[in-house]
């Protein structure tokens, strides 16, 4: 920090020397930058000038030199960068000449559609003698733009080390890397109090997918309508499709006309009388020379018998999303972000009477509770792992031979992120070895090698395969391909094209495809499907539409996230569980991708998915486990956390790897996670890594896959299974009472309606119960359970493991007959009455059984099919050391009662002092009884209680 200071100090000294001139009109930004701001940000720490990364396409900082005019600018002056992760910008920087005023609404405007729609929270704006950091965190409006300048600085401050300092830890390369950008942005204000209540700033304070999201839900319900109003007969799904490419010709057009390709073309049509003819005429136009599904004559809007939609609805729609002020700027927002938003959009569907239209919801979006978009980093990590893993090091002649799927592709965001890594590889390896590249497969620019739009055409047609079940997923995949083939095209490549009346996009319909990747044409074979239904079932063979990929023996690679918890038909239930090994049925459809993804892998193929981690340990999932088990290699799990999936904060989701071959069968890496959230910015750093054979899980019960088995751990879950026996052999283990959906709780004193004794969540602490008082209402379901195993004296498990304690059963001693709902506690009652109650209560509550759930069960909650299979040290009631064994444990578990009761009712501090020693000093009595009934060594212990770091 003290030698940039020292050399920003110098740039001080010299600006203020010249500063009429510098201050002159003709003083240019180009001199600027070149004098005072590339020297500003070296000082930083930044390689500004590329003296150190030579590699133009690994460079930390990007700078922008093409000559424009402000009004033709399509890119920021700087982006700054962090290896290797050269594809998201920290901040963006534009510099202006100091003889302008820099509050200038349209420069602010300007930066903020930078940053907003890169997804960069902050940016700067700068002609050296001021400094305006300025917050791009919302929705860009040019009436409001200068609002979200966060501080500033004039030149003569740089020199003061308080000040100097504020920009050196937010902006220094150093810094950045250390994550500063994000923590300063989590410090900025949110809309609070009155402002926020009103709206005035909620509503903009949006991030661009949102709230591009809103916009083409507004353009969907506004074309569904115009178009149902003047063509009465479409039906929804016909509208469904008809606005579905009306609004991808009109994104597509308007991400032409930001990258500099197409130009005046959208925000013309308002002069015209006639904007949705005027639109069909330029579809048509650009048809020929860019072809693809987008422009494709389509039967329903490009039919002369389809009725233009009311002329002030399109036009008015054209002007806002042309409109040279709107906040979204498609040469900045990634292809990955307009598949999440397209993602989400295709959760709607048109639907319609016989005189209007309304958007709904696909059922299957409204039963999973919405549509789970996968972060983008989750898309990244499969893809490098799997599609980067096996590309590395080879050549582009054998990387053509590969072929690499998602088969419930959605919008396509694991293809695209496949197709951007074939496309870095590749033009890394030509940056490389450029006299390896054929005729035509790159060219020049700027200096550096880029790869020509016909090899990109090339490698996407020959290496990218999808298929859905959805024709708009479809649709919108290769919209979003076609998007990612066009990212670098410039207008000369277009006119080039159209010089030679080469298409600028191929025809991708053998590449993407709508059909059932579960359900094979088979389905058909002696039933008669009237055509409604095979049109929703969709079968369809993989050797039909992939001849060549199966004649290949299969994929190289398979990934995605499949989908979770599909609605399936009896039909297909019943055809799916007679030919798959997963006999579940429609609560777990991503088990059954998962084993058709391995079926379509040639040897050594690759899978990798994200899905669910129930299927790892639940007991009906077994079969897909040992499948699983014996036909692949597994190479890497991770295990993410909680929230990763916003729409559904209960699901743990994980990330899987397997190798198509059981052959070199070598340890499977494990990365668990160690933070309850993960997100991108901390993912690196989220997880505890270590190895584990699989061998180890292959010779477990139900071939459960343990993320947090070792060696040492399995042998110690070995022992407690051979010196004992499942729970279920002396006790019965039952759900909680189910009350129906009108239960009531009241407190006071019980009446003839509220006389049923009722534990309610929280109540249940370790050996004890702190019951509030409430009484469970009469209804007619409790009937079954009056006089029942309920109102005897039982063991309560709480189903649901506390946030602070989540590897740790709480267990508890009931002799009152409470009721308690099914969602909250298990309960267990003696078969056996040799066994005392309190002696499984011990167990129960012990450091080893606690340690052996763990590290048996990755499920959060406590379910009584896996309290049923806890190890049980069984007593031979005959022989007399065995017998005090059982009654040692139940006297430490009296007192422990005993001591817990008085803790309950304890007033002062010192007595509930006193009592917290005495239950610390009994718990570690027991887990000494329970070691030695198990028969544990020192060492063993010592991994139970976790002191011991070889674990």
């Amino acid at each position: 920090m003290e030698q940039a200071l020292k050399l920003v100090s110098q740039l001080v000294r010299d600006f203020q020397e010249q500063e009429r001139a510098y201050l002159s009109s003709t003083y240019q930004e180009s001199q600027v930058r070149q004098d005072f701001i590339d020297k500003f940000f070296i000082a930083l720490g930044w390689d500004v000038t590329h003296e150190k990364q030579k590699n133009p396409y690994e460079q930390e900082v990007k700078i922008e030199n093409r000559v424009r005019t402000e009004s033709s600018q399509r890119y920021a002056d700087y982006a700054f960068f962090i290896a290797p992760n050269y594809r998201d910008v920290k901040y963006f920087v534009e510099a202006k000449k100091p003889a302008k005023d820099l509050s200038n609404p349209d420069y602010y405007h300007q930066i903020i559609r930078y940053g907003w729609n890169k997804s960069t929270p902050i940016a700067v704006l700068t002609d050296f003698e001021e400094f305006h950091i300025i917050d791009c965190r919302y929705k860009p409006n040019i009436k409001t733009a200068l609002e979200h300048k966060i501080e500033s600085f004039h030149y003569a401050q740089y020199g003061e080390e308080e000040v100097f300092k504020k920009i050196f830890y937010l902006f220094g390369r150093e810094a950045v890397a250390n994550g500063s950008i994000e923590k300063y942005a989590d410090t900025l204000a949110r809309p609070k109090g009155k402002k926020a209540e009103k709206g005035v700033l909620k509503s903009r304070y949006q991030q661009v997918d949102q709230a591009f999201l809103e916009l083409l839900d507004g353009y969907r319900d506004q074309l569904a309508h115009a178009f149902k109003n003047k063509n009465r007969h479409l039906t929804g799904e016909e509208l469904t499709e008809a606005v579905q490419r009306t609004i991808d010709r009109l994104v597509f057009i308007r991400f032409l006309e930001d990258k500099g390709i197409e130009e005046n073309t959208i925000i013309g049509f308002k002069s015209k009388p006639f904007s949705w003819d005027s639109f069909l005429g330029l579809c048509k136009s650009l048809e020929p020379k860019y072809n693809g599904l987008v422009f494709k004559e389509h039967p329903i809007i490009d039919n002369s018998a389809f009725n233009a939609p009311d002329e002030k609805v399109f036009s008015e729609i054209c002007s806002e999303l042309a409109d040279p002020s709107s906040p979204y700027d498609f040469n900045f927002i990634p292809i990955s972000i307009l598949g999440n938003i397209y993602e989400r959009f295709l959760g709607k569907v048109v639907t319609t009477t016989d005189k209007r239209a309304k958007i709904t919801e696909k059922p299957e979006v409204r039963k999973a509770g919405g549509v789970y978009y996968t972060p983008e980093y989750i898309v990244r990590y499969i893809v490098d792992e799997t599609v980067g893993m096996l590309i590395e090091g080879k050549k582009p002649e054998e990387i053509r031979k590969m072929a690499f799927a998602d088969i419930a592709c959605g919008s396509g965001s694991f293809l695209i992120e496949v197709y951007d890594r074939l496309l870095k590889y590749h033009l890394m390896y030509y940056t490389e070895h450029p006299e390896k590249a054929k005729k035509g497969d790159i060219e020049k620019r700027a200096g550096a090698i880029a790869l020509s739009h016909k090899k990109r055409q090339e490698i996407l047609v020959n290496n990218i395969y999808g298929v859905d079940i959805d024709f708009q997923a479809t649709e919108v995949t290769q919209l979003s391909l076609y998007l990612k083939l066009m990212e670098d095209v410039t207008m000369n490549d277009a006119y080039q094209f159209s010089l030679l009346k080469e298409r600028m996009l191929p025809d991708l319909r053998h590449n993407i495809v709508c059909g059932n990747s579960l359900i094979g044409r088979d389905i058909l074979d002696g039933t008669l499907f009237n055509y409604e239904t095979e049109h929703t079932l969709k079968p369809m063979n993989f050797e039909d539409v992939f001849p060549e990929i199966m004649k290949r023996d299969g994929f190289d690679v398979v990934v995605g996230n499949p989908p979770w918890g599909a609605t399936l038909t009896d039909t297909e239930n019943s055809y799916l569980t007679n030919r798959y090994i997963n006999k579940r049925g429609e609560s777990e459809s991503h088990l059954f991708f998962i084993e058709k993804a391995v079926t379509l892998l040639k040897r050594f193929g690759l899978l990798g998915y994200v899905t669910p981690n129930t299927w790892l340990s639940v007991l009906n999932s077994s079969e897909i486990r040992k499948y699983i088990l014996d036909k692949t290699r597994i190479i890497e799990i991770v295990e993410l956390s909680k929230y990763i999936f916003e729409e559904a904060p209960d699901i743990v989701p994980l990330i899987i790897i397997v190798s198509h071959s059981k052959e070199n069968n070598t340890n499977c890496r494990v990365k668990r996670t160690t933070l309850i959230r993960v997100t991108s910015t901390n993912f690196d750093e989220a997880f505890k890594i270590f190895e584990v054979p699989q061998s180890l899980w292959e010779t477990n019960i139900g071939s459960t896959i343990n993320l947090r088995l070792s060696k040492n751990v399995v042998s110690i879950v070995d022992k407690c299974n051979c010196k004992a026996k499942p729970l279920l052999e002396i006790c019965d283990v039952l759900y909680g009472i189910k009350t129906g959906d009108n239960t009531k709780f009241i407190s006071n004193t019980p009446t003839k309606e509220h006389k049923y004794k009722a534990l309610k969540t929280g109540e249940l602490v370790r050996y004890c119960i702190e019951w509030k008082g409430f009484y469970l209402w009469w209804t007619p379901m409790l009937a079954g359970y009056r006089g029942t195993s309920l109102e005897v004296e039982k063991i309560i498990v709480q189903y649901i493991r506390k946030i602070s304690m989540p590897r740790r059963i709480i267990a508890a001693m009931d002799s009152e007959g409470l009721y308690y709902p099914l969602n909250n506690y298990s309960y267990i009652i003696l078969k056996n009455r040799s066994y005392s109650l309190k002696y499984v209560l011990g167990i129960l509550n012990s450091s080893l059984i606690n340690f052996y759930f763990a590290n048996t069960y990755i499920d959060y909650n406590i379910k009584p099919t896996y309290l049923q299979q806890l190890p049980i040290s069984m007593i031979n009631f005959e022989h007399s050391a065995e017998k005090a064994h059982h009654d040692n444990v139940v006297t430490l578990v009296e007192q422990m009662l005993a001591v817990k009761s008085r803790q309950v009712k304890a007033n002062t501090e010192a007595e509930k002092n006193r009592l917290e020693i005495q239950i610390e000093a009994l718990d570690r009595q027991i887990d000494a009884a329970v070691y030695e009934l198990y028969g544990l060594t020192e060492e063993e212990i010592k991994i139970v209680e976790g002191k011991n770091e070889k674990i």
